[in-house]
């Protein structure tokens, strides 16, 4: 009993409201991404078994190819209404509502017009029709994304780890009834168009906030290039496998890269969520980046074993659970590798939120650009070995990338040390919703189309 006191004392350190919060948020998030792993699962099973690979080539190109469209909808809104002070903080809410509804509106119009091209370019007329289709997504998304940012920014992350609980039940169940009624790439597809209303209609019941005025001024370009990049980066390697070799290949790349990342990105995903509104409060720079290193340690005790368990146990369960043609279509190193990478991930993640609640965006798009440069560096120099050869790629990239990332990152904050933003903590009673437990960093936690990057609205 003494043994778990001692544990429990350490992990909220100590009773520190702050500490305990972060166990707190750390705790919801990492439950909605154990259900959403558990149901991702389950779907994966029934479709690796009613799926040809081609089809999972067809859904890499259609799910990339919109997870690009929608970064553009979901960067600028949420993590500036997260971080921004009281000051002004409901006209804020209303220029990000009608700010929303233009590009939201734009890109659908702009998706549809670019399905035939992409279908043209990759010689697959089945990619118009799906990509018209997830172009639908965008107009459901405005009713709701400043309520999802108003319930993160007053820290009532239950809420939102309930919502995606929902949504990745709801969409697991439509991927394996549609694959086995043999829909194909409709099943990968049609469950994301599905339970995007589910997911607007259930923000809207939970956070009371309507719009009650039109809007004064338009938004922020930095964080916008910041999530443009950012996709960018996650999807390029699909890009690249899809225009370099068959698609069925592709499809086997795109099986193992959510085999083997999808974990993964679900604990990033969680602690990204949880980080954030943590390093968001008044502080000096050198206490922000104490908050991070101290996040960052309590997640490696989780994330690391976790990540190293599944790449060594590869070999055992990928047989058993998704049968053995994937194993002899060469899943398995593309599977172990991906999963390897999400070991400097962490590290990158956490310098990304660190200088995104610091208040330095553009310094944020500098890292970004660095890490895709690196990643693609990666990828392009592994493509003569081979789809094998791309995924080393994109281990050995993002590992070179972490330190230097990090030292650079370091570098800026200490250089602003003494300095004390003007955002209010999270849990601040004067914010403008009730606070109750704790995009968070990553906006992705508040979108319907989180997994696409899979994960990857």
């Amino acid at each position: 009993m003494g043994v778990i006191t001692r544990l429990k004392t350490r992990l909220t350190g100590g009773g520190d409201g702050g500490n305990g919060r972060l166990i707190r948020n750390l705790a919801w998030m990492g439950m909605s991404q154990g259900v959403h792993r558990i149901a991702r699962l389950g779907a994966t099973l029934v479709a690796a078994r009613m799926i040809a690979p081609e089809s999972f080539g067809i859904a890499a190109i259609v799910l990339t190819a919109h997870e690009i469209m929608h970064a553009i909808s979901n960067a600028a809104v949420v993590p500036a209404l997260v971080q921004a002070g009281r000051e002004g903080y409901e006209r804020l809410c209303r220029d990000a509502y009608w700010f929303n509804w233009v590009v939201c509106l734009g890109l659908m119009v702009l998706q549809m017009a670019l399905a035939p091209l992409l279908a043209y370019l990759y010689d697959a007329p089945d990619l118009t029709l799906p990509l018209m289709a997830l172009a639908l997504i965008f107009p459901m998304l405005p009713p709701a994304a400043i309520n999802a940012a108003r319930i993160l920014r007053s820290n009532r992350l239950h809420i939102t780890a309930r919502i995606e609980m929902g949504q990745s039940i709801g969409e697991a169940v439509g991927v394996m009834l549609l694959a086995a009624m043999g829909a194909g790439f409709w099943a990968l597809i049609l469950p994301k168009l599905i339970v995007t209303p589910i997911w607007t209609l259930t923000y809207r019941w939970c956070e009371s906030w309507r719009i009650d005025e039109r809007p004064s001024t338009l938004w922020s370009r930095p964080l916008m290039s910041f999530e443009v990049v950012s996709v960018l980066r996650q999807q390029m390697d699909y890009l690249l496998v899809g225009a370099l070799f068959a698609m069925d290949v592709l499809g086997v790349y795109f099986f193992a890269f959510n085999a083997g990342l999808g974990i993964s990105l679900g604990l990033l995903r969680a602690y990204s969520t949880a980080i954030f509104p943590q390093l968001c409060g008044d502080m000096t720079s050198r206490e922000r980046l104490a908050r991070m290193h101290h996040g960052m340690r309590l997640f490696a005790l989780v994330a690391v074993p976790a990540i190293i368990a599944q790449s060594l146990l590869a070999p055992w369960y990928v047989p058993i659970l998704f049968g053995e043609a994937w194993v002899e279509r060469g899943a398995l190193p593309i599977l172990i590798l991906i999963c390897l990478s999400a070991l400097p991930r962490i590290l990158l993640d956490s310098c990304g939120q660190l200088l995104r609640a610091q208040g330095m965006p553009g310094a944020d798009l500098k890292l970004q650009i660095f890490m895709t440069l690196m990643l693609g560096a990666g990828m392009f120099a592994g493509v003569p070995f081979g789809i094998n050869g791309v995924a080393a790629g994109i281990l050995v990239g993002i590992s070179l990338a972490a330190l230097p990332g990090y030292l650079w990152t370091r570098r800026l904050i200490l250089a602003q040390d003494g300095r004390v933003t003007d955002a209010p903590p999270p849990d601040s009673p004067d914010t403008p919703d009730t606070p109750d437990t704790p995009h968070a960093a990553s906006t992705a936690s508040l979108s319907p189309d989180r997994d696409v990057q899979e994960a990857r609205p």
